[in-house]
């Protein structure tokens, strides 16, 4: 008997073919921002950046990647964007030799016609060609995203890459930033490829726990026997969970302190321990933690006998006073010393708190000024003088102007650890007669690093002290007046130094993202919320309007079918029977009208993406639906028609069957069948 008609799979076939082309235009919307990536490798991007385009990713992390023998390409990218004739479209700053080894790939042929010219050379899409309408080349004026800034460039060429990259325009970095003041320093993103992805993930952006110890630091490189220094180093995690790890602290190869620290997901702290030495001579010490990631830190520590150091300018005016300091070895001024020189009439004097004394020079020659330790707590000390001797010349054979030359030039360390400091100290003297104002300049490898304003009176010497500090690795050259010295920045990174650089500077402060899963809220201007709501909002919808005709063309069918189940039940049919040959007919027209939906639906999504109607984000929208969500949708129908049928047939199989026929009177009985009524 035919309860279930052949037109309920016309109406389930146009709702499911509705439901399908709805789920899969959104599928292709959620994975719309993964064009920015052009859907190869890995991004990285700034970790708290709302969107993609306030991204800022540092540059110097292109270096540190280069580096790594597992990356095997690194495009950094900026992005703006731009509008020509009510078409706005994506522009995206590039290196264009760095790109293709990332991918997709560019004919090598189109990137050799770039030419460094006035205006610069850009690249585009061809899909973004045709949408524009214009031929090449052409030079367009692009305008800023969030500014007034303009730019010309020159369209050389066209590419086809088979990607998102093809509903853009490609420009060099310095456009795309000045279009959307991204600093130099700067790229909103960095693509790259790696031929161990797992190594890469684990490396940027790992679940669990990962240590790196970076930033040791000793208080003091030259201490005295019995002197207590500290040792100091920072341990950062940039793994996503909590953990635990092990530092170990050794002098000369034997422990001396060992400390567990437990530290939250992408976090830092701070560890510390004080030594002090027994024996004169270098001492090495290291800081070490063992795990996945090993990293061991050395530096030195020179035990000296302690000493004094006697500063004074190399030549005075003779009826001139100057000034004379007294610090320890490490500095510190020293009180309370007795400085005389022994002229005809001796000037002496004892320094102050800030260990300076001033003399006065009262007869011309060359002089050894005498240092007294005796009122100090230094009197055992061995005296370092810095000159040697002192010159008091006689002013009437010097001009009548301002003469400053710098006589005196000191570093202290001249070797020290990255992030340590190196202590310098110049003596400058007044050659003339006139007062001014001198502009002491320090020089680093050529580079002026700073300017020291030094105010002389007649004849007078000054001494003056500067620190110089956040300096390179390597050898570099200070220059002061005609003096120059060589100070060695040693790394503090001895194993892996390039990895160890890449975790602490960018471990946890960005994410890393395969292409396909950037989340769409980088790239939209909303919260990643809204934007799930407003997807999850569509598809319900859509479902549920599915669902509401799927029902109704079942309850109708049921209800037109009330008579022939009501004789069903009067020549003796069970509730179980009419169940079974309901559940039958429903299963075979939910299965053919869904079948029929869903092909019907994805052919329909395929026409609607491919017309170039849906352009998100700049690009367009590339059709993305699974075999998954495909069953998913085709056991949600094929239930909704079950569910349905079976809902009807419950509320017909309760009704008596004189209630079912009761109404036969007064349709055309003649027309009735039973014999066919049966067979159907």
């Amino acid at each position: 008997m035919l309860l279930i008609r052949q037109r309920v799979v016309v109406v389930i076939a146009l709702s499911v073919m509705v439901f399908t082309a709805t789920i899969s235009v959104l599928i292709g919307l959620s994975s719309a921002p993964s064009a920015f990536a052009a859907n190869e490798g890995f991004v990285v991007t700034s970790s708290d950046a709302p969107t993609i385009f306030s991204s800022r990713v540092e540059m110097d992390l292109v270096t540190i990647l280069d580096s790594l023998d597992n990356i095997t390409g690194v495009s950094p990218e900026v992005f703006a964007f731009s509008e020509w004739d009510s078409d706005t479209f994506v522009v995206r700053g590039v290196d264009f030799e760095r790109i293709s080894s990332v991918g997709p790939a560019i004919d090598d042929q189109v990137l050799s016609g770039l030419s460094d010219g006035s205006v610069p050379d850009a690249l585009i899409g061809d899909r973004l060609l045709s949408r524009m309408g214009f031929d090449l080349p052409a030079t367009i004026v692009l305008v800023g995203s969030y500014n007034s800034k303009m730019d010309l460039v020159r369209i050389s060429d066209s590419f086809s890459s088979g990607s998102p990259l093809d509903d853009e325009l490609l420009v060099p970095l310095s456009v795309a930033r000045y279009l959307s003041d991204t600093p130099e320093d700067m790229a909103s993103i960095i693509r790259l490829s790696t031929n161990e992805p797992a190594w890469l993930s684990g490396l940027l952006s790992p679940e669990s726990a990962r240590f790196a110890l970076f930033d040791m630091h000793i208080s003091k490189s030259e201490v005295v026997i019995g002197e207590s220094i500290t040792v100091s180093a920072s341990v950062r995690n940039w793994g996503g969970s909590e953990g635990s790890i092990s530092i170990d602290l050794s002098v000369d190869g034997v422990s001396a302190w060992q400390i567990s620290v437990s530290i939250d997901p992408y976090s830092t702290e701070a560890v510390s321990h004080a030594l002090s030495f027994s024996s004169i001579g270098a001492h090495e010490i290291e800081m070490s933690i063992g795990g996945d990631f090993p990293v061991s830190l050395n530096s030195s520590v020179d035990v000296v006998e302690p000493y004094i150091v006697m500063e004074s300018p190399g030549s005075v005016m003779d009826g001139s006073t100057f000034s004379v300091k007294v610090y320890t070895y490490d500095g510190a001024p020293v009180q309370d010393a007795i400085i005389t020189i022994p002229t005809p009439t001796p000037s002496t004097n004892a320094t102050d708190d800030e260990g300076v004394s001033e003399l006065l020079a009262d007869a011309v020659g060359e002089f050894t000024l005498v240092v007294d330790m005796t009122g100090t707590d230094y009197g055992s000390y061995d005296v370092v003088r810095r000159p040697s001797t002192i010159q008091v010349l006689d002013p009437s054979v010097y001009p009548d102007e301002f003469l400053p030359v710098v006589s005196a030039f000191s570093l202290s360390p001249l070797s020290i650890k990255e992030s340590e400091e190196s202590y310098g100290s110049a003596m400058v003297d007044n050659l003339g007669i006139l007062t001014g104002v001198y502009e002491l300049e320090v020089f680093v490898d050529g580079s002026l690093e700073r300017v020291i304003s030094i105010p002389l009176d007649s004849a007078q010497s000054r001494s003056v002290s500067f620190i110089l500090d956040s300096l390179s690795p390597g050898t570099h050259v200070v220059q002061v007046g005609d003096f120059s010295m060589s100070l060695e920045v040693q790394p503090w990174f001895v194993d892996d130094s390039d990895i160890v650089r890449l975790v602490i500077r960018y471990g946890g402060s960005n994410s890393l993202s395969s292409a396909g899963s950037i989340p769409i809220y980088q790239a939209a201007k909303i919260s990643q919320g809204n934007v799930a709501v407003a997807l999850f909002a569509l598809g319900a919808i859509s479902g549920l309007l599915a669902t509401l005709a799927i029902v109704s063309v079942f309850s109708k069918e049921v209800h037109e079918g009330r008579r022939r189940l009501g004789i069903i039940k009067a020549i003796g049919a069970s509730a179980s029977a009419t169940r079974k040959l309901v559940f039958s007919q429903a299963f075979m027209r939910g299965l053919m009208g869904a079948a029929i939906g869903l092909v019907a639906g994805i052919a329909c999504a395929i026409a609607l993406v491919r017309s170039g109607v849906f352009v998100v984000f700049g690009h367009s929208l590339d059709f993305d639906i699974s075999l998954g969500p495909i069953m998913m949708i085709l056991a949600g129908a094929i239930s909704i028609s079950l569910v349905s049928a079976l809902v009807s047939a419950e509320m017909a199989v309760r009704e008596t069957a004189i209630s079912s026929i009761r109404d036969l009177s007064q349709e055309n009985i003649s027309s009735i069948d039973i014999d066919t009524l049966l067979r159907e």
